[in-house]
């Protein structure tokens, strides 16, 4: 934190100062410190280097401290026509005399200001002015010489004129003489701050540009060089800045430097070698009332030029669309998760739509990427769409893009829409049943046609898009509401993929949750195990997040982790923490339930064990209305055939399991 330091040379500054700071809102921002003229000046020093914005004192420790070129700035406490006056008739009062001779030991800015009260006053007052201690000691022998019969002066002062035997008056600062200085001081303290930030700003864009950057000055001196510089010619700038440039290029290049300084004209991409490497050479003016006052010079790998050009030409074409994830990517090695890759896999070389339904956080954008990237369409761009969040207003614009002059608002030149930048590659419509209607409508229009008109245009575009659809809800459901088009649910669901919720999948849990410690061991630099106790626990855990959840969760484990094995107990206690989890029941609790009844077949569901005649007695409650019985456990419907189909309470009709169902 940043300070202001007050370095009061008497106690009554001080005691000034720790009332001002009582009323300050961040009193720790003002720190109060007792010393003296040349002592101040060595304390002081000792404060630069602890993020020290402004130092404030008072006469004559305050000219020293200006003087002595310490890299704070010093505000002065200022000394009020009322404190003069008053020390001055204070001073007659004590000498206890008739017409005493005063005098004043001091600085001159205060000796100008006593100089205008002598007038004022009739006032004859012998005025020393002093630089130093010793200063101070030779202008009191001089005022007893001159018959002086009281002194006013500073604390030091004062404490030396009474040692010599005379009569002394403390020329005192008020609270509000105290208080306009830290008022001043804030205002210096906002001023230094923003000039740090931005010598920040320019040290830190400086330092972040992938060239080489060294400016020299109208001599052709180096003046100031950035890490890269540094780094290229292996050494630091204390010993390469004063240099003159041809002790760091050759010959050739600085002729072009001096050119560029004499003639004000800059020289851009001049190749040249440093340590058998070719950089790009670049010199430009400094110009300064139409003069070159220097130069920048940069210089820059013509290897990295290359590599820049490459990406560019390549962002140009895709803008930023680029899938990032394979199917090694996909991490599980459970029968479910290897047959819904295989099913993948098998769609990638076909052309036609896909619908990936799955919970939130199965990695529905994962196999959507991984299918890209196994397609025919691996080369060209992947642009994914977050249908739930196009208002309805921006769908056509959005999808289709719109022509210059469309409508208020419309950037100029016109804009591409998402089927456009996606032509020759595929388009990931995510949250498909966030789509209202009127959203689906357009987009029917697109799929049917395979070809679109921007907004406001007249001009027919085809496309060649691959659409991959994605949704977390039961999409037929939807139709049979009449929430969702029956013919764009056709359109989009000719491929389906099943992604298997990770409660489907117990085998990938244990492996999943190994395979996420590790990563965020090496991200937080631990070395933590999950004990096989620990494993059941995540086993038995639901996981309504699925693998994000999971995910989300072993970084918090290994983020708070204090041991290296991990136990169930913390997994447990770290569960109960982070998200709810209805207690398992006791041993006593299962006993009963065996006792009471004859279980077949025990189910944890949600964390709870249900056993067989649970299940039978539900369907006969609900009459088998499916829909009940799985709100009534709290599980979709999917989940509740698995249960019923295990338990062989399922009698015929195969149609439930047709669609997924969240």
């Amino acid at each position: 934190m940043s300070k202001i330091i007050m370095i009061a040379s008497g106690k009554h500054i001080a005691q000034h100062g720790l009332a001002l700071k009582k009323q300050l809102k961040a009193p720790d921002e003002l720190d109060i410190v007792v010393a003296h003229m040349e002592d101040a000046v060595q304390l002081a020093r000792k404060y630069v280097d602890k993020d020290v914005d402004i130092i404030i004192a008072r006469g004559t420790t305050a000219r020293m401290l200006k003087e002595s070129r310490i890299p704070v700035p010093v505000v002065e406490i200022p000394v009020a026509d009322t404190e003069i006056i008053e020390t001055i008739k204070l001073a007659q009062e004590k000498a206890k005399k008739q017409n005493p001779v005063i005098g004043y030991i001091g600085l001159e800015n205060v000796i100008i200001a006593i100089r205008s009260f002598l007038e004022i006053l009739n006032l004859k007052i012998y005025l020393y002015e002093v630089a130093t201690t010793k200063d101070i000691k030779d202008k009191i022998k001089q005022a007893q010489n001159d018959g002086v019969d009281i002194l006013i002066g500073g604390t030091l002062s004062c404490n030396l004129i009474q040692a010599a035997g005379m009569k002394s008056v403390l020329l005192k600062s008020s609270y509000a003489s105290v208080r306009k200085a830290y008022q001043m001081a804030k205002e210096m303290q906002f001023a230094v701050n923003l000039e740090k930030k931005k010598t920040e700003e320019q040290n830190t864009i400086f330092n972040s540009v992938s060239e080489a950057i060294i400016s020299v000055d109208d001599k052709n001196r180096v003046s100031m060089l950035n890490k890269l510089a540094e780094h290229l010619f292996k050494q630091n700038s204390t010993e390469l800045k004063g240099k003159h440039s041809s002790e760091i290029f050759g010959t050739d290049q600085v002729h072009l430097i001096e050119k560029v300084l004499l003639s004000g004209e800059k020289i851009v991409g001049q190749i040249m070698k440093i340590q058998n490497k070719k950089y790009a050479l670049s010199v430009i003016p400094i110009i300064v009332e139409k003069t070159a006052s220097g130069a920048i010079i940069t210089l820059q790998g013509i290897t990295e030029l290359q590599k820049i050009e490459t990406a560019v030409r390549k962002g140009l074409y895709q803008k930023g669309n680029v899938a990032q994830y394979f199917f090694k990517d996909i991490k599980g090695n459970s029968e479910e998760i290897q047959e819904t890759i295989n099913t993948a896999k098998s769609f990638a070389k076909l052309h036609s739509n896909i619908l990936i339904v799955g919970e939130t956080g199965t990695g529905k954008e994962l196999f959507a990427q991984s299918i890209h990237h196994a397609s025919t369409r691996k080369d060209g761009p992947f642009v994914a769409v977050n249908c739930g969040a196009i208002p309805s207003n921006l769908v056509e614009s959005e999808l289709f893009g719109y022509v210059d002059g469309a409508f208020t608002g419309a950037k100029k030149g016109g804009k591409p829409g998402l089927f456009e930048l996606a032509h020759g590659g595929t388009i990931f419509l995510d949250e498909i049943s966030e789509m209202d209607l009127l959203g689906q409508v357009i987009l029917l229009r697109a799929l049917q046609e395979r070809q679109i008109r921007r907004v406001g245009g007249d001009a027919i575009i085809p496309v060649d898009v691959r659409v991959i659809a994605a949704c977390n809800t039961n999409l037929h459901e939807l139709v049979k509401q009449n929430k969702f088009r029956k013919d764009l649910y056709y359109r989009l669901s000719v491929l389906i993929v099943n992604i298997p919720a990770l409660r489907h999948r117990k085998k990938d849990i244990s492996y999943l949750s190994n395979f996420f410690v590790d990563y965020y061991n090496r991200q937080l630099g631990k070395d933590i195990l999950l004990s096989e106790d620990a494993l059941k626990e995540f086993e038995h855990f639901n996981w309504d997040g699925n693998i994000r959840q999971l995910k989300n969760f072993c970084e918090r484990l290994v983020a708070l982790a204090d041991k290296s094995i991990v136990d169930s107990i913390y997994v447990r206690k770290q569960l109960n923490n982070s998200c709810w989890v209805e207690p398992e029941p006791a041993k006593n609790e299962i006993l009963n339930s065996q006792i009471k009844e004859p279980i077949q077949e025990m189910f944890m569901v949600n964390n709870k064990l249900v056993s067989y005649l649970q299940l039978t007695a539900l369907m006969s409650q609900y009459k088998g209305n499916r829909k009940l019985i799985s709100e009534k456990l709290g599980i979709s419907r999917t989940t509740l055939w698995k249960y019923l189909k295990k338990a062989n309470l399922c009698h015929g009709d195969d149609s439930f399991n047709t669609h997924f169902e969240a």
